[in-house]
């Protein structure tokens, strides 16, 4: 291979998978529900054999993962181009109702972003142009109020893709896209390699919006939309749990500043638990920031996997590894890159390849 040719050097297709035709109430037919898909393949090979879906947060599309100029990071530490270098076939969504021009009914509110009580990763400048807040508000879209019939389609249109990929693919999601990726792995497991949870929504049962100012009611647990469990027929059983019930977990973060969840009551120990008989065998990893609010709860997101069966479950709470200052949006903040090569390590991890590039 040429070693002039850039270490993120791709080319790119885009397509639609999903989607389903309805008609109104006016009579009049219409596409609804599809999903965009731009593929980036990397010039450098050999390709890795697994492919990499990224799967964006709630409101937001495939950009998250892409070089932008509002970024005071360099473009080569964006995630898609430091997986580009390491081999990674991507396919980047945008979820079904999310569109590349959007026009949100939302007020301009630079509130919604609260000041970090420490250093954060935003570097001052990002904040003080207002450049990074005008290029994350610009490209937020509206989110669908029925989250169990948009994480339906989003699910049915990443089965396509995967299908059409027809090898076991990397799940990368982010906050509201982790409900995806916990379906599409529900339905097709066979095609699944492993899932990256930044951030998923959550704690379980009972999620928490941005800055706590939306909260929502999870039926299945971390989902909205239905998926598999056993013994099947009956509703999940709950109870509040402490921190510190995590015994199994294995970071070294104190317990200070997590809140109680709910996880599915045991009675005691007593009684056994619903299973997620599909998810049990696919790795997962949870990624948490230093000053976001879901380092108070991404352990019960962490715990009620481990409870339900899963069986390989990795938490990383950055500031364990060294990377500090993160909040929500880890993938677009002044340290992506370090956070990206945790993600390539455990990717290396799973699959006992060591990463090129």
């Amino acid at each position: 291979m040429d070693d002039t040719i850039p270490p993120a050097a791709h080319t790119n297709e885009v397509f639609y998978v999903g989607g389903e035709a309805i008609t109104d109430t006016h009579g009049t037919e219409y596409y609804h529900g599809q999903i965009y898909v731009e593929h980036l393949t990397p010039v450098k090979k050999p390709l890795n054999p697994h492919p990499i879906i990224c799967i964006p947060g709630g409101g937001r599309t495939g950009i998250d993962f892409l070089p932008s100029p509002a970024l005071s990071s360099p473009s080569t530490s964006s995630w898609s181009s430091l997986l580009l270098s390491h081999c990674y076939d991507l396919y980047l969504i945008d979820p079904p109702f999310r569109g590349r021009s959007p026009v949100s009914p939302l007020p301009l509110d630079y509130a919604t972003f609260p000041p970090a009580k420490v250093k954060s990763a935003w570097s001052s400048a990002q904040l003080s142009d207002r450049l990074t807040m005008n290029h994350i508000l610009a490209s937020t879209h509206p989110q669908l109020s029925d989250l169990a019939h948009e994480q339906r389609l989003s699910q049915k249109g990443c089965i396509e893709l995967l299908e059409g990929i027809s090898q076991p693919a990397f799940l990368l999601s982010h906050s509201m896209g982790a409900k995806t990726a916990w379906l599409v792995a529900d339905s097709r497991p066979d095609l699944v390699k492993g899932i990256i949870a930044v951030e998923p929504a959550g704690p379980p049962f009972k999620g928490v919006g941005v800055n706590g100012q939306r909260k929502e009611t999870a039926r299945y647990g971390i989902t909205d939309a239905p998926i598999t469990y056993e013994p099947e027929g009956t509703e999940l059983k709950v109870c509040k749990v402490q921190p510190g019930h995590d015994s199994t977990t294995t970071t070294t973060t104190e317990d200070k500043g997590r809140i109680a969840v709910l996880l599915q009551d045991d009675c005691g120990g007593t009684e056994e638990v619903k299973k997620l008989v599909n998810l049990r065998d696919i790795p997962v990893l949870v990624v948490t920031g230093e000053m976001s609010a879901h380092r108070g709860y991404d352990w019960g997101t962490v715990e009620f996997l481990r409870q339900a069966g899963v069986g390989n479950v990795e938490h990383v709470q950055l500031e364990d590894s060294g990377v500090r200052g993160n909040g929500h949006m880890l993938m677009m903040e002044g340290n992506r890159g370090e956070v990206g090569r945790i993600l390539v390590e455990w990717i290396g991890r799973i699959t006992g390849q060591r990463t090129t590039g």
